[in-house]
This record gives C-alpha cells, structure tokens and sequence, in this order.
C-alpha cells in the first residue's frame, strides 16, 4: 500500500485518472482490503477505517463483560485496550498497515488494481453504450491478424477506448493507414468478457452513418429547416439522400430548397461531406410524392430524355449515350434500388442526341402516347423531358 503520507494524493489522482470520485476510491480500497485481510484466522473480523491523516486501518472489538466471540469482542480489564482507542463502547486496536505480510499487501494491491480496472471498464462501457448509433473520430491504432467475430479488423483509439473496425465494415478502396483518422459510426458497444474494455464495434458501412454524418456536418439539419426523407446508398460508392422540408420551416412557411441547402453555396457543403466520407459520392435530391420527378431528380446527373410507361410499375427511360454510363455504373445497382424505392421496374434505353426539330418531335409524340394512361400527368412528363 502507498505510505500513509502519499495517501490522500494517490486517491485523488487515482480518482482524476479513472474518472470517478474520491469516495468511490477509498470504497474500492477499504473493500480490497476487506477481502484481503478477513481471511483465514482474522474471518470474521470487523475494520474500521480513516482517511483524515493518510491511511489508518483499525481491528474493531465491541467491549464487553464476559467473553463470547474473541475475533469481535474484548473484555473490559484487558490490558491491550491501553494500545488502542476506545469510541462508543469499541475498542479499536491499530493494524500497522506498512508491515503486514508481504502476502496479505501483495493481495491488497492485486484487489485493488482488478477492482479499480471493473470501474474503469464500467466508466468506459456507460460512455460508449450512451453513444451508439452516434458519430466518433478515431485513429488507427493497429491491424489485428487474428480475427475477431470471425472476421480481421483494425484497432482504432478512440481517446477513452478501443474500438474494432471489422474489415467488412471499411468500404474503402485502399487499406487505411496506421495513425489515419476516420469518423466512424459506434455500431455496437458490448460486454467483453475476460476483459477490462468494453467491445466498442465501428463501421462505416451501416448507412446510419451517413445520416449520421451529414446531421453532424449541415446546420440546417439541427435546425429541423430540412430533414432527410431516405437513403438511397451502396456503401463505399454512392449515397443518393432524398431531403425534404423540415418541421420548423414548414411551421415558418418559409421558402426552402432542401436539396441545393445541403449542397451549400458552390457546392461547399457537399464537398465537405464528400471529404469526410471519401471515397464514396454523395447526391442531393429533394423529396417529391410524383414518382416521375423523383425518378428524373435520382438518376441526375443524367438527363431524361424520354419516358414510356407500357403499364403503371414497367417503365422505359430512354437516356443520352454520353451519360448512360453513369447510370449504369457499379453493375446497374444504384439503379437496382431507385427501382425498389419507387416500386417500379426501370428499364434502360439509349439513345444518340438528336437535334431540336427531332427532341421536340419525340416530345409532341410522348404527350399523344401517355395520353392513355389515367395516371400520367403529360405536363409533368414534358416537364422531365
């Protein structure tokens, strides 16, 4: 144990260090020593303890006339009560605290750094589990070989903690770099046991992470001007967040695009979040209940040429050759999900660009062919094109 002068010292640095009072300190000690000492032929023993002047530990005895149990009593006329103090009808006798076996410190001190390590775990694990779902940066401490949860993963440090960034949950085209900082989403923050450190799981892959991200990085967002409607998002590639107006600006009736708000003047804002979450993109379009505009603002930067729709949930859109790739990049995926999102079946057709007298051609041929179908708004659709 620390010598009796260095005692209030150590347990207010060893409370600042863990995070917990110096109350909680000195019951972790006095229960250490507790565990230690009543053991044996002292079982039974009562101890009391004081902090005033260092550290003081006292072997309680209740004064008594006759004796019935030696370990916890002590008759009135015996000559050791003159090697102690007497308070309230207890005699308390001085254990010298720096000269107890070797054993019996050693253990004492064990206790104490197992016990003071389940508050630190307990301190760690409240912290992290309170912020799952959330946003945290951290730095890549190592790449473990071996595999957790069956699957390879880096250490990341993440001030107070350690968290596990499993390979699967990267999404990234290159390995990131030891000491490389990240924001990542606390996925999940488990009991760990054999272990005095939480299991704190990280991804970038959830798409809660976007969410996440973007509600951290665009005020309007806090502010409840605007909100994200869904997210469209193959990770590691590209997100297409669908925006809308939030509460407070429709309680305002205020004006707002929500989309070109999280763009940001020059696209500043969208370039920011794209930094952050490199090297995925990330498009903006605003929230419309017209599954046609939507279709039109999802697959942008693509132009919409021509649509034609051969029943309410087929539908063919015709797309200039020089951007169709875009449309179909990534095997056809984000296209794949527009088409879930919508419940509709999008089929790809491209076209060379043709000159105005032919667009406004096809044009006048959509309006007369859409005609038929009760659910088309014709103006909209001329709108699209």
């Amino acid at each position: 144990m620390t010598e009796n002068s260095n005692t209030q010292q150590f347990i207010r640095q060893l409370a600042e260090r863990e995070g917990v009072s110096e109350e909680k300190i000195k019951e972790i000690i006095t229960d250490s020593f507790r565990k230690s000492y009543c053991k044996g032929e002292n079982v039974g023993a009562e101890l009391h303890f004081e902090f005033d002047s260092g550290l003081l530990v006292y072997r309680r005895y209740k004064i008594v006339s006759e004796l019935n149990d030696p370990g916890k009593e002590i008759v009135a006329d015996n000559k050791l009560l003159k090697s102690g103090q007497v308070k309230d009808g207890y005699f308390l006798l001085p254990l010298d605290v720096k000269n107890l076996s070797l054993s019996i410190n050693q253990e004492i001190k064990d206790r104490l750094r197992k016990d003071v390590g389940e508050i630190s775990w307990e301190r760690q694990f409240k912290l992290y589990k309170s912020q799952e779902g959330k946003i945290i940066k951290g730095g890549i401490k190592s790449l473990q070989t071996k595999e957790f949860q069956g699957k390879k993963y880096y250490t990341v440090d993440l001030g107070r903690g350690v968290g596990y960034w499993a390979k699967p949950e990267w999404v990234m085209r290159e390995e990131p770099r030891l000491g490389q900082r990240f924001f990542l989403l606390i996925k999940e923050v488990k009991e760990n046991p054999g272990e005095n450190t939480p299991q704190i799981i990280l991804t970038r892959a959830d798409d809660s992470f976007v969410r996440r991200l973007l509600e951290q990085e665009i005020p309007q967002l806090k502010e409840g001007l605007v909100v994200i409607h869904s997210i469209l998002r193959l990770p590691g590639l590209i997100s297409k967040v669908i925006m809308e107006k939030g509460p407070v600006a429709k309680e305002k009736n205020l004006y707002i695009e929500p989309a070109g708000t999280c763009i940001g003047e020059g696209g500043e804002k969208a370039k920011s979040v794209s930094r952050l979450i490199y090297p995925e993109r990330v498009d903006f379009a605003d929230w419309t209940t017209d599954k046609k505009k939507l279709l039109s603002k999802l697959i942008s930067p693509v132009r919409l040429i021509k649509l034609n729709i051969e029943k309410e949930t087929e539908w063919e859109i015709v797309v200039p050759k020089q951007k169709a790739s875009l449309l179909l990049q990534h095997e056809g995926k984000m296209l794949q999900k527009i088409s879930e999102y919508l419940g509709i079946n999008v089929h790809v057709k491209i076209m060379e660009e043709t000159n105005e007298r032919e667009r406004l051609g096809n044009k006048g041929q959509i309006s007369q062919q859409i005609g038929n179908y009760k659910n088309i708004d014709v103006r909209i659709v001329e709108e699209i094109e």
